[in-house]
C-alpha cells in the first residue's frame, strides 16, 4: 500500500491559509513576482493612493492619459511606493484601460503589502 499525503495536505492547507490574509487585488505569481489590479485615476494634481480594497487599489496618477504618459507615470509611482527599481514593475494587461494588472518582479507579498498599506489614504 501507499503512504498517505497527509504532509501535503496540510502545506497546501497552510499556503492557502497565508494568501488569505492579504486582499483580492494583491496576488502572489510564479517566479516571485507580485501582481496587483489597479484602477488608475490619471489627470490628478498629484499621485497618491487613494482605494486600497478587495477589489483593486485605487491610484491617482498626476500625468494625462494619452501617448502612455500615464502609465509610464503609474509605473514610476508603483517602483518608488515599493521601493524596487523600475524595471522590476511592468504592466501585464489594461494598457489602454484604467483597470490594469500590473506584475512586480523579486518581491515578496508582504512587503508588498506593507508599503502599500503604509502610503494608502485609507
Amino acid at each position: 500500500m501507499a503512504p498517505s499525503k497527509k504532509g501535503k495536505a496540510k502545506a497546501e492547507k497552510t499556503q492557502a491559509t497565508e494568501s488569505s490574509k492579504f486582499p483580492a487585488s494583491i496576488r502572489s505569481v510564479p517566479h516571485s513576482s507580485v501582481a496587483i489590479t489597479i484602477h488608475a485615476k490619471p489627470g490628478a494634481k498629484s499621485s497618491s493612493i487613494t482605494d486600497f480594497s478587495e477589489d483593486a487599489v485605487g491610484v491617482q496618477i498626476d500625468a494625462p492619459a494619452k501617448d502612455g504618459e500615464a502609465n509610464a507615470a503609474l509605473l514610476d509611482y508603483i517602483s518608488s511606493v515599493l521601493g524596487v527599481k523600475r524595471r522590476q514593475v511592468s504592466i501585464g494587461s489594461g494598457s489602454k484601460s484604467r483597470d490594469k494588472v500590473v506584475i512586480v518582479e523579486e518581491i515578496t507579498l508582504q512587503s508588498a503589502f506593507d508599503a502599500l498599506t503604509k502610503v494608502s489614504k485609507c
